[in-house]
């Protein structure tokens, strides 16, 4: 095996370099990832790494990709692979840390991001500047990191379509598990319409809202036969409501109203399947006498990779050596950038960061500084194995 890469952290630096990120307010939407891509670039720059700013998909919102080592016949390429941008805070008055303050206490850094996921891009980046400083990659290290990956919208695709690369990272929290799969998501929304009249007469209306009830049913019935679809790293399959909405006049029968639904679904069911089993869980609204439109308005495919790929058991057995995790197979319930890799550019990658994924989107949202600490040497000595020729 390849001679590890020294990792070569001072004391305190991995939490010093998260805490300078999470202090560059990157929220999303509106998508003000400039600064942090800016930090990124200047960062790496500084640290011995030429990187460049991808401008696709948004011309105001780069992206960073940096490349260290050279493609060759006879190398491969692995990508470091993250998002620069946060989910809003929400009431700053519900948080006893600023969230926008990368405060450093007890073990943790503070603020909104810190693990979901700027302590993925740190991490990167520190091993980056290690690989670079070693001087001894044969093949190639690739950083992409991304936009927009809170909102769906394409950033780390438009860094790897063209990429020729061999095993992808997407840096998500994991607390240092290796996720080899991810469930989908897809959103739908069922409009139910009736007919508007006056609550004084509801005999001459058709009340929206009573569609509503007629639905609950057939939905609780779906739950439950969809619930016994299983994936052994995954659970269930699973479908949520999550907003209704009508009229708001108390005395008009509403015509109309809106149901919305997260449908989170395993890699075996397609989205033709899905469309088509969820729009006829409405029949019997229909049958009812309502009119009802079922739309997706949001769809993140579902992934897989052998538990047995080569980037799985690398990670699994340098996370191990390192820090301790447990080598069992594991998945991810939530929806990540992995699916671009995977269903989008045919690159083997895992799901493994230092985050905390029960912290994400979170009223005082932290990461553990140990976790950031032992991902660099684990980084690092994955690299060696992967990109280093004995």
């Amino acid at each position: 095996m390849a001679e590890p890469i020294d990792p070569s952290l001072a004391d305190g630096e991995a939490a010093a370099l998260l805490s300078s990120l999470v202090l560059i307010d990157s929220r999303n939407p509106p998508g003000k990832e400039r600064a942090v891509a800016e930090f990124v670039r200047d960062w790496l720059a500084d640290n011995g790494v030429e990187s460049e700013f991808v401008t696709e998909p948004f011309a105001d919102r780069p992206q960073v990709l940096a490349e260290i080592g050279a493609a060759r016949p006879g190398t491969r390429t692995l990508v470091l692979n993250g998002h620069m941008d946060v989910v809003s805070p929400g009431d700053l008055d519900d948080w006893t840390h600023d969230p926008f303050g990368g405060e450093i206490e007890d073990g943790r850094v503070y603020g909104r991001g810190t693990s979901d996921m700027k302590a993925g891009l740190a991490a990167g980046m520190l091993a980056a500047r290690a690989a670079a400083e070693s001087g001894a990659i044969d093949g190639r290290l690739i950083l992409a990191f991304a936009v927009g990956e809170e909102t769906g919208e394409p950033g780390t695709l438009r860094l790897i379509e063209d990429l020729d690369a061999d095993f992808g990272v997407v840096l998500e929290p994991t607390e240092l598990v290796v996720d080899t799969a991810c469930k989908g998501l897809a959103w739908y929304t069922a409009t139910i319409r009736g007919s508007q009249g006056h609550a004084s007469k509801p005999f001459l209306s058709n009340n929206a809202i009573q569609g509503v009830f007629d639905a609950g049913e057939p939905i609780r019935a779906f739950q439950e036969r969809i619930a016994e679809r299983e994936h052994e790293l995954l659970g269930q399959s699973i479908c949520t409501p999550t907003v209704c909405l009508t009229e708001e006049t108390q005395n008009v029968i509403p015509g109309r109203a809106e149901l919305r639904f997260d449908r989170r679904f395993l890699p075996e069911e397609t989205p033709d399947q899905l469309d088509a089993e969820f729009d006829a869980v409405f029949d019997p609204v229909r049958d009812a006498g309502f009119e009802v439109d079922v739309d997706r308005t949001k769809l993140y495919g579902a992934v897989e990779i052998p538990t047995d790929a080569e980037i799985a058991e690398v990670f699994r057995r340098h996370a191990s050596d390192v820090a301790g995790i447990d080598p069992e197979p594991h998945g991810k319930i939530a929806a990540t950038d992995q699916r671009f890799f995977v269903n989008h550019a045919d690159i083997p990658a895992i799901v493994w960061g230092p985050g905390t994924a029960a912290q994400a989107h979170t009223v005082d949202e932290w990461a553990r500084i140990d976790l950031l600490e032992d991902a660099v040497p684990i980084l690092c000595r994955a690299v060696a194995e992967l990109l280093i020729e004995d």
